[in-house]
């Protein structure tokens, strides 16, 4: 598998981030913060998916808003070129890919093209970074070793966390001789508890006979209690009879009153019913008698007061007659209107065919083609038409600016053939300008000299100022040196050290000479004496070139070369000449071609005029005109036909009006005036009429009604005579004077069942059932029984607190066996923790088994697939290390291994260099991909790894990655000194000023 371009859309600080043409050794370079690991966990992340939010991973979503996710295109050795799309969306984000042969996919295809590998896997073998090594600075002793085990069988620290992990388990639940662990604890408290329980068996015998007298005393105090509790009860039962005794007394006295009215029947509140349907009959009388006389007088005014009927029939008839008045004033001022308007067309269409000069009936004018399609004939016609006289104006401008050039270009012409040499002339020039030929190289010569001595005044000045300067440093220093000398001197003079005085002096004599020295001139010599040589030579030049015979022959050739300008130019306005020439035959043609065109498009517009029944001189001139005219002309004709039809219905409309008039007029009997007149009083007679037809109908509706509610009053009154009788008869009486007699005995039983009722109820009050009421009527003397039962009671009260007493003394002697724990209570502590026990030692169990099948698997990969492993990290390990280290075998007991050197002494991983110890760690990992996972062809992804090495073993390991084979390696560095190791297409820059923001 090679990834060949990622582009992240939102990941991170990352937002449209691209990496393309990604190499098979690819290092990314970038500063801290740069984003490098960033691209790391992106790549993780597009095959993989997205770290929900329950782990512990950066989920790195962007803080901008912008898209999160992304994607890589990636080659596998058996699908081909693979597109791999993953954006957010469910937990580990939505997933696409597309094959180079169109297979599309999402989850399922990209787990069958990472071989089913998951992310830890991935992680562990083919990607690693700084955090590896670091673990093996952090580690001493024996841990180096195991974690190195744990590298070269998993990639990772997890057989070593594991590992660790159950062995804590297991210590923090037993050790051989320890004290805190669980199950320590509880062993050594199972001892204790074995004496204590052989001890509580003696007293076992004691205890049990004291539990048996309790348990007597306990039921004998609660029989006495039970019969202390029925004894109250029973008084309070007495006492309570007591209270309700003169209340039965009273009932059954009530009951005996009673029976002398038990044959009486009368309607329950029959005195009050009768006297309500009393006072709603006589109402109902007078109300009767008054209805009566009301609808009388009604019937009365109904035969005086009837309209005419004819006249409300014909109702429809006079409102429209009426309503119509000013639509037949409209409608004869209408018809005015339009006989006005009919006259102005007339003439408007008059005016429009002495325009046109055409003297057509409608019916041929209706039979013109003015459609649609004729208006944009004529429209194309005018156009063509103003394009060829705008055209020939063009072509007039055109003609006299050709004529004018060409006038122009034959004048010039003429005045350049007056100053041409003659051939004669031409020759005797070029024969003296032969004699000076070596003007040119004189004047040559010269400007080279005059260019050259330039530049030895320049270098001149140059010299003298950097010879200044530096003999003013000279003589600074040989000043500062004086003074050193100075000072030794006066040193050695003061210590009479005359070796020193002496050379003070001398050196302060050298400096006194070098100062005062002139410096050699040789260079300056040379250039002044290179500055007269030329200034010689310039002077000898510019002589030469004075002489007149020089002087005379460059006065010839200028003329000679005037005179070949002349003859260029007049070759230019020649060929100007042909060009004007072939412009105006152009012109010539286009004027012919406009005269054809001009005369076909008069046909044309002369046969549209045929068509329009135009003349030609307009057909010509102003057919668009003559065509808009004619569009009027028949929109007039038409007008004048609708105005006409619209007269034609006003006058109709005014006929009909009259005619419903004069029918109208019959209703009267004297002769009417005007239709106004009519119209009054047809309006005001109906009026009439129909307030003598309102007023009818309200005087039937109000006579109904009146009809109606003496009808309801009968039947009330019929109802209430019914039910009286029904109450007279109810009471088996015949007149109202017995009812009442009847009614007040009746009251009186209510009375006392009323009486009854609420003795009954306060009885009710009580607990007291009828057989127990019945039973204590049995008593004679409710006070002697009461005295009997409390003085029972009282007895019962002196007897329970002795055995009470009796009770405590044996619950406390039971109390100080127990203090001391009782042989039940000790075998049931004994065999809670027993059990407890047992539990943990379960749990013990599981672990151990654990770590068991952990050491058997690690025994199994060291017999069958480490070998494979090692032998290859032999080999790495031999070349990173220049052949110090050639062997790496397991330990016989343990996980870690031994390092052999080349001299044959072996090694643990705690005795080598931390240096040694990370290339071990390195080889290992590298051998895992290669070996052992070596079918899984990932790339392999570092993460600055190599940080803590030196130059040599930095190359060494880049060496080594560079010759693994069919293995795409991606580089993630910092560190600007590894990037000289790669060619420049290898690197891929990645700078916080590119990020996105």
């Amino acid at each position: 598998m090679k990834i060949t371009d990622i582009h992240i859309y939102g990941y991170g600080k990352l937002t449209d981030f691209s990496l393309s043409d990604i190499q098979f050794f690819q290092v990314i370079y970038g500063e801290n913060e740069a984003g490098k690991s960033t691209i790391m966990s992106f790549i993780h992340s597009i095959l993989f998916g997205f770290p929900t939010k329950l782990q512990s991973e950066l989920r790195y979503e962007p803080k901008e808003g912008a898209k999160y996710g992304g994607r890589l295109i990636a080659v596998f050795p058996e699908a081909g070129k693979a597109v791999i799309e993953r954006v957010k969306g469910k937990a580990a984000g939505d997933v696409s890919v597309m094959l180079e042969d169109g297979t599309r996919g999402g989850e399922e295809l990209l787990s069958e093209l990472l071989n089913h590998v998951d992310k830890s896997l991935f992680q562990s073998i083919f990607s690693f970074n700084i955090h590896g090594l670091q673990n093996i600075n952090q580690m001493k002793g024996e841990d180096l070793g195991r974690y190195l085990f744990s590298a070269g069988s998993l990639g990772t620290d997890q057989l070593v966390t594991a590992e660790n992990a159950l062995q804590k388990e297991l210590e923090s639940r037993f050790k051989p001789n320890g004290k805190k662990p669980s199950l320590n604890v509880k062993l050594k408290q199972l001892k204790q508890l074995h004496q204590e329980l052989k001890k509580a068996e003696q007293q076992n015998e004691q205890y049990w006979t004291l539990l048996h007298e309790k348990e007597t005393l306990e039921k004998k105090i609660a029989r006495m209690q039970d019969d202390q509790e029925h004894t109250q009860q029973e008084l309070f039962r007495l006492k309570e009879w007591q209270e309700i005794f003169p209340l039965i007394t009273e009932e059954r006295e009530l009951k005996r009153e009673r029976e002398q009215f038990k044959d009486i029947s009368f309607p329950a509140d029959g005195l009050a019913m009768i006297e309500k349907l009393e006072s709603l009959i006589y109402p109902l009388e007078a109300r009767k008698t008054s209805l009566e006389a009301r609808i009388s007088t009604l019937e009365k005014e109904l035969e005086k007061n009837r309209p005419d009927n004819a006249l409300l029939e014909k109702e429809p008839q006079i409102n429209a007659a009426v309503e119509g008045i000013p639509l037949l004033e409209k409608l004869r001022q209408e018809e005015s209107e339009l006989s006005l308007k009919l006259a102005n067309l007339s003439e408007e269409i008059l005016i429009l065919q002495e325009k046109l000069h055409i003297q057509t009936d409608e019916r041929q004018l209706e039979a013109i083609d003015t459609s649609v399609f004729m208006k944009e004939k004529v429209n194309k016609a005018q156009i063509r038409h103003s394009r060829l006289l705008t055209k020939k104006q063009e072509l007039d401008e055109c003609f006299n600016e050709e004529k004018s050039a060409l006038e122009d270009i034959e004048s010039k012409m003429d005045g350049l053939k007056k100053q041409f040499l003659t051939e004669a002339e031409r020759e005797a020039i070029k024969e003296k300008l032969s004699l000076s030929a070596d003007r040119h190289l004189l004047e040559k010569e010269l400007q080279d000299t005059q260019e050259r001595l330039l530049f030895l005044h320049k270098a001149e000045e140059k010299e003298r100022k950097n010879s200044s300067e530096k003999r003013k440093q000279e003589k600074a220093q040989l000043f500062i040196f004086g003074i050193l000398f100075a000072v030794l001197s006066g040193w050695g003079l003061w210590s009479q050290t005359w070796v020193l005085a002496f050379a003070g002096l001398i050196g302060i004599a050298f400096c006194g000479f070098m100062f005062y020295k002139k410096q050699p001139g040789e260079n300056d010599n040379f250039i002044k004496d290179e500055i007269r040589a030329l200034a010689e030579k310039e002077s000898s030049l510019m002589d030469k070139l004075k002489q007149p015979d020089i002087q005379h022959a460059a006065k010839l050739e200028a003329q000679l070369k005037r005179d070949s300008e002349l003859q260029s130019q007049f070759l230019q306005y020649k060929f100007q000449l042909g060009q004007a020439n072939e412009k105006y035959e152009k012109v010539i043609a286009s004027f012919e071609k406009w005269e054809k065109e001009y005369a076909d498009l008069d046909k044309e517009m002369i046969g549209l005029g045929n068509l329009l029944f135009l003349s030609p001189e307009i057909s010509k001139s102003h057919l668009p005109e003559a065509f808009s005219l004619i569009e009027q002309l028949k929109a007039l004709y038409r007008e004048k036909n609708y105005v006409m039809e619209r007269k034609a219905a006003a006058a109709r409309g005014i006929k009909e009006k009259l005619i419903l008039f004069h029918s109208l007029k019959g209703l009267f009997e004297e002769q009417q005036g005007s239709v106004q007149e009519v119209s009054y009083l047809l309006k005001k007679r109906l009026k009439e009429e129909t307030e003598k037809h309102i007023k009818l109908a309200e005087r039937k509706n109000k006579l109904h009604e009146l009809k109606d509610e003496y009808s309801t009053v009968l039947a009330e009154l019929g109802h209430f005579k019914k039910e009286y009788e029904q109450q007279l008869a109810l009471a088996g009486t015949e007149t109202a004077e017995e009812y009442r007699e009847k009614g007040i005995a009746a009251q009186k039983l209510a009375r006392l069942d009323e009486q009854i009722k609420q003795i009954r109820k306060q009885i009710n009050m009580h607990s007291f059932s009828q057989d127990e009421i019945d039973q204590y009527m049995n008593v004679e003397s409710p006070e002697l029984a009461i005295h009997a039962l409390s003085e029972e009671l009282n007895k019962l009260r002196d007897s329970i607190p002795s055995l009470q007493s009796s009770l405590a003394e044996v619950k406390y002697e039971i109390q100080l066996l127990e203090e001391g724990g009782t042989y039940a209570e000790l075998l049931h502590k004994f065999a809670f923790l027993k059990a407890e026990f047992e539990e943990e030692a379960k749990e013990w169990a599981k672990y151990a088994a654990a770590k068991d099948i952990l050491e058997k698997t690690i025994s199994s990969f060291k017999n069958e697939r480490l070998p494979k492993m090692l032998v290859k990290a032999e080999e790495y390990l031999s070349y990173l290390t220049n052949g110090s280290y050639v062997r790496i075998y397991p330990k016989e007991e343990g996980d870690g291994f031994l390092i052999e050197s080349k001299e044959g002494a072996t090694f643990e991983a705690k005795e080598l260099s931390q240096a040694t110890a990370e290339q071990i760690y390195v080889s290992f990992r590298l051998a895992l991909a290669m070996t052992i996972y070596g079918k899984y062809p990932f790339p392999i992804i570092i993460d600055d790894s190599f940080v803590n090495f030196d130059h040599i073993r930095t190359g060494k390991i880049i060496s080594l990655l560079k010759n693994l084979p069919d293995r795409q390696i991606l580089l993630f560095t910092c560190h600007k000194h590894l990037l000289p190791y790669f060619q420049e297409k290898q690197i891929k820059s990645v700078t916080k000023e590119k990020l996105p923001v």
